[in-house]
């Protein structure tokens, strides 16, 4: 068993690791990014606040869920290792489908609140942007899937966390992107938007996705709406500590890494236990198996913590002038907030199962939107602390 064990956790160093700190720079480099512009699209662009937390963990929820359900297909020998297999691109064009219809009853949302400013530029950008992102992001999970599995590397343990930052990388600047398209060339952001939207009805076309294969689909689909929807009110949340947050100054600029950090740790473990389960190697809730995969990770998160706290350290200094300091409160709390999460995540994917519900298709947008919930509580406890408002 230890040597069993030992083996787990050279692998969540040796795979694991890389990918999740990969994805904290990512996360930092989106979140500074946002923060140039957040001013001028609050200003400017009110009901994009409105969809932008749905937007972003909605990218997370598909296109994590497609990396798992690749890496079943994979080794269950349904999906040949290759980005020119048929069922890599209508698996795409169906994220899309999956993405465009929950994007666009957030925006609809948003409407009938009140928020009219730009509202039909605010639902070309949300189309459009989804539409490019998703293509993109689409092929890297597949690429990012396939490449790990030849290299003989489980996908388990890095896509979901590579995935989920790339898609709040590409978000935020496809987005800004339209938006000053649109102030810069209005017949060319109404061009590029008719030639995306053509775009997706051909690739829609030539996919062939079969209404049957959409209907599949239908428990994903009815999740990420619901989880959309359910991001509504987590922002409004985010929106009442707002303040407090920024008090603390380096968790401002630390919110979204913590965030996607705990939704990368529960969406490896969900991802490995649906993989494990569909393959028979879980032959009851307290197996050894999941649990120690959850320790050899569980031995990672002091050094993510620490990370967290160096990378926002860092730019607070840079960017608001913030004296570094360590927040002792962050890095202690880490490893068990984390921990949590695993163990949530896994107990969460064993009882879908249970339920002939198909965990790549349920278990990660969940856990992905209830990371987001669990962490927005996690991070105003620790600015309380650090605060003490």
């Amino acid at each position: 068993m230890a040597q069993e064990l030992g083996e787990k956790v050279r692998q969540a160093y040796r795979v694991s690791l890389p990918s999740l700190v990969v994805s904290l720079i990512i996360g930092f480099f989106g979140g500074t990014f946002l923060g140039k512009y957040l001013e001028k699209i609050s200003r400017d662009y009110p009901g994009l606040l409105v969809i932008l937390p749905g937007m972003m963990g909605l990218r997370g929820n598909v296109f994590g869920s497609m990396a798992s359900r690749f890496s079943t297909m994979l080794y269950l020998g349904d999906l040949e290792p290759s980005l020119r297999e048929k069922k890599v691109l209508k698996n795409i064009v169906i994220a899309m489908l999956l993405s465009l219809i929950p994007v666009t009853i957030l925006w609809a949302i948003g409407v009938i609140q009140g928020i009219r400013y730009h509202a039909l530029q605010i639902l070309l950008i949300v189309v459009s942007s989804t539409i490019l992102v998703s293509l993109i992001l689409g092929y890297f999970t597949a690429f990012v899937t396939i490449f790990a599995f030849r290299k003989e590397v489980d996908p388990d343990s890095m896509a979901a966390p590579l995935v989920a930052s790339m898609g709040d990388l590409l978000t935020i600047p496809a987005l800004i992107a339209f938006i000053l398209l649109l102030e810069t060339s209005k017949e060319t952001f109404w061009g590029s938007n008719l030639a995306l939207i053509l775009l997706f009805l051909f690739l829609l076309a030539i996919s062939r996705v079969r209404k049957a294969e959409i209907v599949e689909f239908k428990e994903l689909f009815t999740i990420i709406t619901a989880l959309a929807l359910l991001s509504l009110i987590s922002g409004f949340t985010l929106q009442r500590f707002s303040d407090l947050i920024g008090a603390s100054i380096i968790l401002g600029f630390a919110y979204p890494s913590i965030l996607s950090s705990f939704g990368n740790y529960g969406s490896i473990i969900a991802a490995k236990t649906s993989t494990a389960l569909h393959l028979g190697e879980i032959d009851g809730y307290l197996s050894k198996e999941p649990f120690m995969e959850i320790l050899a990770l569980f031995l990672t998160t002091p050094i993510v913590g620490v990370l967290i706290n160096v990378f926002g350290a860092g730019i607070a200094h840079f960017i608001a002038g913030a004296e570094p300091r360590i927040v002792y409160e962050l890095t202690l709390s880490y490893p068990l907030m984390a921990l949590f999460i695993m163990l949530y995540s896994y107990t969460i994917s064993y009882f879908l199962f249970q339920k002939n519900i198909d965990p790549d298709n349920v278990a990660i947008p969940l856990i992905s939107n209830n990371s987001d919930i669990f962490g927005t509580i996690y991070v105003v406890i620790i600015a309380k602390l650090m605060v003490g408002g």
